[in-house]
């Protein structure tokens, strides 16, 4: 039993990544107060285009135009669809199973398609869980296919400005020197068992979402069940088990440590200060230890939550429910796909 706890707890300390961290920091604290003067719609806009920036940041700038520009039109399509159809449990349901199918898949594609599709991901969650309260301003339908643009025109101009002068070294592209026989076709993807693994990861979305509507009052949080599964619930059916079984105790820690705090606390400026330290341990355990990396995570997710709902949240109750039924949920994937795929492929993605 000890030495079982041991490996959950053991850390990597070659992968613990205190520097990508610090920046991190610095980001959060930039973001809020660019939102304190120019408001959350613009905030949102230069979040998008930092999104799509990230996307782009290697190979040849045709490429990186490509691969902006596709990101661009998907992302700025699936905030639309999220902004203006989550209306009800069923199309939020609808829309997120579909988001999350869809970027799923991008893996099947590539490291770089799989990090474009997560970043998608999170931003189709952000707007709806913003849009479940009916707070967020017009402009979040179009934020991020403006800050897309916005990113293709600068990097564009840089690129310009760099080739004027002499000083750019075109970098090839991680995915030109694969041979285009080895890329696998959408029909084959779709069969494939990330694509089975995409498929069950949006139904039990779709049910976490409608669920998370039925046991929350008012509209508060009812994406957190849906949330808990895409932590925990991996495509690595070899690791998936210890991964989720690290993610879900963690989950689970840092859902009761964080309810805690948020009830018993009156200062908003302990609040910041703990978001902050969640932020930091998310971002340097990551992959280092999942297990703490989920703790931090699920603090830092429920503070924005407290946040973004204006200091309101269903009760502690409620939210240890959801957190138990998004792991069941989770565990339940985790379990057909050892049964549809008992020789297990290799992980595919770092989420």
């Amino acid at each position: 039993m000890v030495g079982r706890w041991q490996h959950l707890l053991a850390i990597d300390h070659s992968k613990l990544n205190l520097g990508l961290a610090a920046y991190a920091i610095v980001g959060v604290l930039v973001a809020v107060a660019i939102e304190a003067l120019v408001g959350v719609g613009a905030l949102q806009v230069g979040i998008a285009a930092v999104l799509v920036v990230m996307v782009g940041r290697d190979g040849n700038f045709r490429m990186r135009m490509v691969h902006m520009g596709i990101v661009t039109l998907v992302g700025g399509a699936f905030g639309f669809l999220s902004y203006v159809t989550a209306e009800t449990a069923w199309q939020a349901a609808l829309v997120l199973a579909a988001v999350t199918y869809l970027t799923g898949l991008a893996y099947g594609l590539g490291s770089a398609a799989g990090r474009a599709g997560y970043l998608v991901l999170l931003w189709a969650i952000t707007v709806l869980i913003g849009e479940s309260r009916a707070e967020d301003p017009p402009i979040t339908a179009a934020a991020f296919l403006l800050g897309g643009v916005v990113a293709m025109i600068l990097v564009a101009a840089v690129s310009a400005i760099g080739r004027s002068q002499d000083h750019v070294v075109p970098v090839p592209a991680e995915d030109e020197s694969e041979p285009p026989s080895t890329r696998p076709n959408l029909s084959a993807l779709v069969r494939s068992g990330i694509g089975i693994y995409c498929v069950v990861r949006a139904i039990l979305v779709a049910v976490a979402v409608v669920v998370g509507y039925r046991i929350t009052t008012d509209g508060l949080d009812p994406y957190w069940i849906s949330i808990v599964v895409l932590i925990v619930f991996l495509p690595d059916t070899h690791q998936t088990v210890l991964k989720g079984t690290q993610r879900g105790i963690g989950t689970l820690v840092g859902a009761v440590v964080a309810t805690l705090i948020l009830e018993v606390t009156g200062s908003d400026g302990l609040v910041v200060v703990l978001m902050l330290v969640s932020s930091f341990g998310a971002v340097a355990f990551y992959s280092a230890n999942y297990m703490i990396y989920a703790f931090f995570l699920t603090n830092a997710v429920l503070i924005y939550y407290w946040f973004d709902t204006d200091e309101q949240l269903s009760g502690p109750p409620t939210r240890l429910l959801a957190t138990l039924i998004g792991l069941a949920l989770a565990f339940v994937g985790i379990g057909l796909m050892r049964l549809r795929q008992p020789t297990p492929p290799s992980e595919t993605t770092t989420a």
